[in-house]
């Protein structure tokens, strides 16, 4: 796996929590939908083996798809947030951890809230200079495993 392909799934940790929030609201709204098309849906209401309105029965299995949407999403972006940590965790020099840590994983706040630093932050954070943390950067790169 070459640096760049390392730096892209990194990049990607940052996404999981607002594709988690999207999934979320999408749900929500499909609930305000009052008609939804599936072909297990009209095949039920025809056979009559499902009671209740349609409205109601349409609700109901708009809400059971996107549970399963969803279940099995939140599976694999969990999946891949627990490679990337567990990948980090892997390099052996704390600094190089510290550095990867605070620059895609981020620190979570008293509200729940995630913060990712810049470059020049993390050398405030870490008491070196931004020419340093590049370096120590470019070393963590190397040192970090295959996430694949």
């Amino acid at each position: 796996m070459t640096i760049e392909e390392k730096k892209q799934l990194l990049k990607r940790y940052g996404e999981i929590d607002d594709r988690i929030e999207q999934l979320r609201r999408a749900k929500e709204n499909s609930k305000l939908c009052e008609k939804y098309h599936n072909v297990n849906f009209n095949e039920e209401i025809k056979t009559g083996r499902v009671k209740g309105s349609i409205v109601e029965v349409t609700v109901e299995k708009r809400e059971e798809d996107w549970d399963k949407l969803i279940r099995e999403e939140m599976e694999v972006l969990y999946d891949l947030r627990i490679r990337i940590e567990r990948a980090i965790n892997s390099i052996e020099d704390m600094m190089q951890q510290r550095l990867l840590r605070l620059l895609y994983l981020g620190e979570i706040d008293e509200y729940g809230d995630r913060t990712r630093y810049s470059f020049l932050e993390i050398s405030r954070i870490l008491c070196y200079s931004e020419r340093q943390i590049y370096r120590i950067y470019k070393k963590a790169l190397i040192n970090l495993p295959d996430l694949i």
